[in-house]
């Protein structure tokens, strides 16, 4: 295991320097996402403290799920190993995370989220006894499923003159990270009298997420159909409505 895990660490170095990094205060963390399969269930993380005097951090970890307002629902978990939990980097030191697990692939993506917090220095007994977060990086850890299958959707669920409300549902069993989330009154003619563009964030395997759009009456009254649209990295999807801000 231990060869595997030195040819491992140069592996990952290597792609940790074509993935980019994540910056809070003077922490620099590479990569900015994890990737696991069945056939590679351990990965390595580089932590630098870019700043001139030594820092401590402690790296929790979490299952991560989703509330439709995008929300992230974590909670505490043990699928996920973090050695070493807890470390202190000298000024400009780097050190490397191992991270890995023992839960098999399911039929749709796992997922969970560590957090690095940069920790106060301690002066006194009490100060070691006093938890206060400085900084704090959060890095999403996916376990591949069984099978991979990316598909969104996109569905209305509602209009009633003021809002509109639609959902990205994701069937597949892999994230979705679409890179525009926009919604669209047009005319008749074809012309938009109104877009919007919103967040766009990760919407889990199996998730959905849920916006409710406000629409202003002048808009409305000009308008014939609504139109939302999610840029996905296999393409665009879309979906069409007449009759505007109101249901049929």
């Amino acid at each position: 295991m231990r060869p595997l895990l030195r040819a491992a660490r140069a592996l990952l170095v290597l792609a940790a320097l074509a993935a980019g990094a994540a910056r809070a205060g003077d922490l620099d963390v590479t990569p900015v996402n994890v990737e696991l399969s069945g056939g590679a269930r351990t990965a390595l993380m580089s932590l630098r403290n870019r700043g001139g005097a030594p820092a401590r951090y402690q790296i929790r970890a979490f299952r991560w799920a989703q509330k439709p307002d995008g929300a992230m629902d974590l909670s505490p978990t043990r699928e996920l190993a973090v050695f070493p939990p807890l470390l202190e980097l000298g000024a400009g030191e780097a050190r490397s995370l191992r991270i890995g697990t023992d839960a098999a692939p399911a039929a749709t993506e796992r997922t969970w989220r560590i957090f690095i917090e940069e920790l106060p220095q301690a002066e006194t007994a009490e100060d070691a006894a006093r938890v206060k977060v400085l900084t704090r990086v959060g890095v999403p850890v996916f376990l591949a499923p069984a099978a991979r299958v990316e598909h969104g959707e996109l569905a209305f669920l509602g209009r009633d003159g003021t809002h509109v409300r639609f959902a990205l549902r994701n069937p597949g069993t892999v994230r979705l990270r679409p890179s525009a989330v926009t919604l669209a009154l047009v005319a008749a003619d074809g012309a938009r009298v109104l877009e919007r563009s919103l967040e766009a964030w990760y919407v889990l395997a199996g998730g959905e997420r849920v916006y409710e759009v406000a629409v202003p009456p002048e808009a409305c009254a000009r308008a014939a159909s609504v139109v939302v649209s999610a840029a996905l990295a296999r393409g665009a999807i879309e979906a069409r409505a007449p009759g505007a801000c109101r249901d049929p």
